[in-house]
């Protein structure tokens, strides 16, 4: 399920958690004490994770520049940066986004390198990093936690290491999003995704979520709002409309000669447009109009938001996705202790 705290991200969607341990019976029994949706790619060896964890370094990061791209600066000491919101959503067509690796999980004590200098030599500061120690390696950990070279430590030995261990990787999965985001969650809250960090609409998010309970999420922009999904693929869009949005929506309508049923549910509220196959907007050409109006709800945070929760999902082609089920289970096959290994 889509993290229930703080502001709204704008895009999540489940990760990979790489596992660096040289005992390969612990590799084997760490995948059956976790949440077997937890995806893990394990490995016996630290050198053979390093490479992996840099040629997929290949792959676009979420919130790079596959995102947002630098236009001609204006002069030697500005740069002008414009943001694609319209791609974010596009990540969801991606059949590889969920082997991004958001977080490691790192053994201590390891003959071909430890385990504080494999975090030290990963190069990508958005992965969260979880040391696995022994009672005598505390001071090591706390040395290592401090100066920031990892996120946390866990000792094996204790009783509720798998529980700490589960909870300290969703936890960081979400940091990761959060870092990976920044940039566009600072940007599109300036415009009219104002409301995923309104506090009074992350409640109406949250209840969305806890009915529906997505996995992956993604704004989109024409129209405004959220796609989500669930395990299965299964999408639902939240339509998000403000006051002036609504305003826009009738004076075109107007314009264009909408019928007076049209005209009142954008005038009062009542009803939210989705008007994909003419650009957006009412257009006479379209058979029937009142098909693309959908009952709004009305929340007042910051602003007056209208929102509605839409199966019809049809314009997205979500049919074209791959689900993270359906990815998981094309994970399963033979495996090498220097490669993958999964929950089963």
């Amino acid at each position: 399920m889509l993290p229930g705290t703080g502001p709204i991200q704008p895009f999540y969607f489940p990760t990979t958690t790489v596992l660096v341990d040289d005992h390969e019976e612990y590799l084997d029994v760490v995948p059956l004490m976790l949440d077997p949706m937890l995806h893990l790619r394990a490995f016996s060896s630290p050198r053979a994770a390093l490479s992996a964890l840099g040629s997929a370094g290949s792959r676009p990061v979420p919130g790079g520049g596959w995102l947002y791209r630098w236009k001609d600066r204006p002069s030697q000491t500005q740069e002008l940066v414009a943001l694609d919101v319209d791609s974010i959503h596009r990540i969801v067509y991606d059949p590889e986004r969920f082997s991004e690796v958001s977080v490691v999980v790192v053994d201590y004590f390891m003959p071909e390198m430890d385990g504080v200098n494999f975090c030290k030599r990963l190069n990508n500061p958005l992965i969260g990093k979880i040391l696995l120690t022994g009672r005598a390696e505390d001071s090591v950990a706390i040395e290592a936690f401090n100066s920031g070279v990892i996120d946390r430590f866990i000792r094996k030995s204790d009783p509720l290491a798998m529980n700490k261990l589960e909870a300290a990787i969703r936890e960081l999965q979400q940091r990761y999003f959060e870092r990976a985001a920044a940039f566009v969650a600072e940007t599109l809250a300036m415009g009219r995704f104002g409301f995923l960090r309104d506090p009074a609409f992350r409640s109406v998010f949250d209840s969305v979520v806890a009915t529906f309970q997505p996995i992956e999420s993604y704004v989109v922009c024409n129209p405004t709002g959220v796609v989500m999904l669930d395990a299965w693929g299964i999408g639902r869009f939240l339509l998000v409309q403000t006051d002036e949005d609504l305003r826009e929506q009738y004076e075109v309508a107007e314009d264009r000669g909408a019928p007076d049923s049209v005209l009142y549910a954008l005038r009062s509220g009542k009803a939210l447009p989705w008007f994909w196959s003419s650009g957006g907007f009412y257009s006479p050409q379209l058979a029937n109009p009142d098909a693309n109006l959908f009952p709004a709800t009305a929340v007042q945070g910051n602003r007056w938001y209208y929102f509605s929760l839409i199966d019809h999902v049809e314009p997205l082609q979500l049919e074209h996705v791959k689900s993270y089920r359906t990815w998981l289970r094309e994970q399963d096959g033979p495996l090498d202790t220097s490669t993958l290994r999964r929950n089963p």
